[in-house]
């Protein structure tokens, strides 16, 4: 039945307007087109006002039941309309298959493309997600003997080591474990080889952390990280727990608004000053830079011992070349090599003399030789101190505007180059012997 068709039967004859299990009508122009169920399924085209008198004629409970589909806007107008002529309207129940259907694509549409997000959330809020659990401790297979040129520390931390394996002179004078030391020094100075060499000559399991992972987005995963670290390291106690860039995480509080940070460092100071008298963990953590660390963070009782590590002086840095030198096949004396590469490289750390040894192998292997000659070290020496580059460096924009007015000038240039002679080097250093 058409809407409009509708409201005007409705206006005129004043019919319940619902599905009919007797008679169905379709009103069109004014007609009817009319189906009875009596076995024929008969369908004639009438008059409305002979279907006005066969309606009259029914009993007094119409059995004439139309439906209609929902208008948007129009719902207003259709009941009032309803309500002013006395007409009697319910609506239909939705179906269960129906509903079924409507509940099945909100399910599909709105919450399979949440899933994955959900995952996500549930892998950053999880304890699971934990760097403690993930990581299982390490036992080092590093020693003192590994460690050269920082003579200073290497004895300060030999009183921890003791103390780990439970020295007898230590626990008849009363003396307690270290709960924290921290390294300080340059970068490159083995701060790190010191933490491992700590953990190898206890033989003690080794947490390395780097501060920088207890950093999260989300407030509290950082402090919630540090609690599973330090549950893990009591279980397999006694341990050693090194902290690396601990001025990520240990910074002055106050000076920012991070609450996440400052939550971290909150736990971390928790944790360490927490400790039983007889819990065997220790934390050594390393910085270079101590002056924004936390003051709460650096009293005794936390990090009750400060050890300098700065850079080697000239016989630590013959120690520290024999040491990488160890399995490295040499043209020369080793001892020579050593000398010689110690009263070049002043002010040089671990790192960059580490580097020499590794620089000198690869252009000994670049060359095709089989072992490692003084010119492959003193190459990688020039390459460590001046960069790579075998080409002299051009003269600058002003000397060529100046070569051209004054052509005299390149002469007396020309006149003290050094580099013809073999003095100078490709980026304009110069060596004597």
């Amino acid at each position: 039945m058409f809407y409009n068709t509708n409201l005007e039967g409705v206006e005129s004859t004043g019919e319940s307007h619902e599905e009919s299990p007797v008679v169905n009508v379709a009103i069109q122009n004014k007609s009817a087109k009319v189906a009875t169920d009596d076995g024929t399924r008969a369908s004639q085209l009438v008059n409305l006002n002979v279907l006005k008198r066969f309606l009259s004629t029914r009993a007094s409970n119409p059995e004439w039941h139309y439906s209609t589909r929902k208008i948007d806007r129009d719902e207003k107008f259709l009941l009032s309309l309803m309500r002013e002529k006395g007409i009697t309207y319910s609506s239909a129940p939705q179906s269960v298959l129906t509903s079924m259907r409507s509940t099945l694509i909100t399910v599909i549409f709105l919450w399979i493309p949440l899933i994955p997000l959900m995952w996500l959330l549930y892998r950053q809020l999880s304890a699971a997600n934990s760097p403690a659990r993930k990581r299982k401790p390490n036992n080092e297979m590093v020693g003192f003997d590994d460690v050269e040129g920082v003579d200073a520390a290497k004895v300060e931390l030999m009183e921890i080591v003791s103390c780990l394996q439970g020295d007898v002179n230590y626990q008849k004078l009363g003396a307690k474990l270290p709960r924290g030391v921290l390294l300080v020094g340059p970068p490159g100075t083995g701060k790190t080889l010191l933490a491992r060499a700590v953990a190898g000559e206890a033989g003690v399991p080794f947490f390395p952390v780097s501060a920088s992972e207890f950093v999260e987005l989300f407030v509290g995963r950082g402090a919630a990280r540090i609690r599973d670290l330090f549950n893990v390291a009591r279980k397999c106690a006694p341990s050693i727990i090194f902290i690396d860039e601990l001025d990520a995480v240990g910074g002055k509080r106050g000076r920012s608004f991070n609450d996440e940070r400052d939550q971290t460092l909150n736990q971390l100071l928790t944790e360490m000053d927490g400790f039983e008298s007889d819990m065997k963990v220790v934390v050594i953590a390393a910085t270079n830079r101590p002056e924004a660390l936390d003051p709460a963070l650096c009293r005794p009782g936390r990090f009750s011992r400060k050890v300098l590590v700065g850079e080697p002086d000239i016989e630590g840095r013959k120690k520290i070349l024999a040491v990488h030198l160890r399995g490295v096949p040499l043209e020369d004396d080793t001892q020579l090599i050593c000398d010689l590469v110690a009263s070049l490289t002043p002010g040089f750390v671990g790192a960059d003399l580490a580097n020499i040894v590794n620089e000198a192998a690869l252009l000994s292997a670049r060359r095709g030789g089989e072992n490692v000659s003084m010119e492959d070290v003193m190459q990688a020496i020039e390459r460590a101190k001046f960069g790579i580059n075998d080409k002299q460096l051009r003269r600058g924009t002003l000397s060529k505007e100046l070569g051209k007015l004054f052509p005299w000038i390149p002469s007396l240039v020309g006149r003290n180059d050094t580099r013809q002679a073999g003095l100078q080097g490709p980026l304009g250093y110069q060596t004597f012997s």
